[in-house]
Parts: structure tokens; sequence; C-alpha cells
């Protein structure tokens, strides 16, 4: 039987830490049950937390702990429920980040779901690592911890044991990865099965919406952002936006990619990308008339574009997220095989 500790972040969201466990502690269960096979639990799982004995959820659901970490010398695997970030770090005791590097070094695999990648971040652990995050905070976590090489558009990641797993509901993936790693694929396809779990077939680039900062003093650039997403459709609107900016071209360049991060021109293609995601999944009108309105007269330069940036084509993202899409997929009769095979970055 394999040792988890479940570590619970303060302010943990429930579904990350009660999903894996519920699916743990069926495996070598729920599948032996219905096909009359011996049951033999697979996972012995201990629920802690950084003190006290009950976990207060984001939700306010409460869950009670028998654990402390401070009584755990071993364990086969340590996973780390996502929690409601708020910009700041956990504060780990020199204790507990000793305790968390010598399991480490003693064999123990850590994962973290979600923005459990900040509390993994805060114990050491992904020094010079490479990882990933929820789309949405992968350049907070780079700024809390520069020496993460981050992999954005990964489900997944494993370095040297230590394992990151993207947005919230990626612990599907992770769980199956885990129980794969520690017990073998029968155990993870069983529990696919069992659960209905399906791995993510899209990167999260799929699921993002473009981050588009204005959080900077340049009241210029400010200015320009704002000039900028009111005219996106111009053919010249960088052009535009320069004239309108009263600064000279090369002040302007230097001083947008100072303030925003990016060029003038990929802050524009992130802002048309933005509008096209919307026309296609709330709107039937076709491609080219998409592109046409958001400022691509070349229909296939905007579908390179699309796919390049957000990792489908623009029918595939009409169908994977334009509204009635979930309802029909349900009435259509159609059976989705789970896939068996993952191959991390």
């Amino acid at each position: 039987m394999k040792d988890i500790v479940i570590f619970a972040p303060d302010n943990c969201m429930a579904s990350t830490l009660t999903g894996p466990m519920d699916v743990f502690s069926a495996a070598g269960i729920s599948w032996s049950l219905i096909n009359g096979l011996p049951v033999s639990p697979l996972f012995d799982i201990s629920l802690t937390a950084i003190s006290g004995h009950k976990i207060k959820c984001h939700n306010h659901f409460e869950i009670p702990t028998k654990t402390s970490w401070q009584d755990i010398q071993s364990a086969d695997l340590i996973l780390i429920p996502s929690f409601a970030y708020t910009g700041n770090e956990p504060k780990l005791s020199k204790d507990l980040i000793h305790w968390f590097k010598t399991m480490a070094e003693n064999g123990t695999l850590i994962a973290s779901v979600c923005t459990g990648a900040f509390f993994l971040s805060a114990t050491g652990l992904l020094e010079n690592k490479r990882a990933t995050t929820h789309w949405a905070f992968l350049k907070q976590l780079k700024v809390k911890n520069p020496s993460v090489e981050l992999v954005p558009d990964a489900i997944l990641v494993d370095d040297g044991g230590i394992i990151t797993a993207g947005g919230g509901s990626a612990w599907h993936d992770l769980v199956l990865f885990l129980i794969e790693r520690l017990v073998g694929l029968d155990v993870a396809n069983q529990s696919a099965k069992m659960f209905l779990l399906d791995r993510h077939e899209n990167p999260q680039s799929s699921y993002a919406i473009a981050s588009l900062p204005i959080s900077h003093n340049d009241a210029a650039i400010k200015k320009a952002q704002c000039w900028i997403a009111e005219n996106y459709a111009n053919a010249d609107v960088i052009i535009q936006t320069i004239e309108e900016s009263s600064l000279t071209s090369r002040t302007f360049y230097r001083r947008f990619s100072r303030a925003v991060g990016t060029t003038p021109l990929k802050y524009l293609q992130s802002i048309r990308i933005e509008k096209a995601k919307a026309l296609l999944a709330e709107t039937n009108r076709g491609v080219e008339d998409i592109a046409t309105e958001i400022g691509y007269l070349d229909v296939g330069s905007f579908r390179k574009l699309f796919k390049n940036e957000v990792k489908l084509l623009p029918a595939q993202y009409r169908k994977k997220f334009s509204s009635g899409t979930t309802a029909s997929i349900l009435h259509s009769g159609i059976k989705k095989e789970s896939t068996t095979e993952r191959t991390l970055q």
C-alpha cells in the first residue's frame, strides 16, 4: 500500500483536495467490486495542514484532520491542492520547509495543483525547476521565483519528481498520472473509467484570455492602450496611435514595450484575438467575416495567427467553446473514449 499525504494550504479549494482524495481512496476497490474481483485498497491517505486539526476551505467548508505533518516521517507522495491566491505567497516556517525538502530528498513525490505551485515555491523545491500553474498566474509565479522555468502551455510538468499541474481541473490529469506512476497504468485507466475522468487534450493557451496589462504610470501609453482597444480594426492602427500620442515613433515603441511588457503589434494582436474568440463563441458568423471585422483582410493569415496564439484553429475553438456545444454533446449519444496515454512536457 502506498502512503499519500494531502497537505492543504490555508484557504484551499475543496474540490482539488476532496476530488483526488476520492479517486485515490477508490483505487483497488470500486473497479474490483463491479467486476467481482478481490478488493484491495492501494493507498493509505493522511490529511494534514500547516497548523491545527481543521482545514478551512475557500468556500467555508471545514475539514477535520487527524495527522500533524511533524509526525510524518515518510510518504510515497505529498499532494498540495490549490488555494485562493490573492497575490501573497504562503509564509512557511523553517521547520516546515526543512520537512518538505527532507521528504523530497528521501524520494517522496511532491505534486501541486494549480495555485498550489505558489505553496510549493515557498518550500524552495521549485528552485531551478521546470513547472507550470494556472495560466492566469504564470507571470506572478515567475516574479515570486525567477529561477523557475515555466512551461505555460503544459497541463502537467514533472521535473525530477516535483510535479506541477495547471488549472484547477488539471487535478484530473494529475491524479491519473500519479496513480500510474505509483501503482501502474491499468489502475489509472480503471480509475478514469470509474470516475469518468478525461485527460485534457488541449494546452492551457486554449482556455486562456490574453493578459493586457494597463497598471503602470506612463499616462501617454495608458492613453495609447485605450486608443488601440477602441480602434483595433483599423488597418493602420499602430501608426494612428503613434500620431495620437504625439511621441516620436522610436520613443513610442520604447516606452510602450517598457510599460506594457510587449510590443504594440503584439498588444494589438492580443486584442484582436480576444475579440475573435468572443465572436466565434457567441455568434454563427463565418471565419472570413470575423477576420475582416477585427482587421485582417487575409483570412489565411488570421487562421495562422489564431492557431499560433490559441493552439486551436478558429473552427476548433468554436466547436469547443461555443454556447450550446455541451448540450449538443450530451444529447448526441456520442461516447468519447478516455485517453490512455499522456506525454508530459
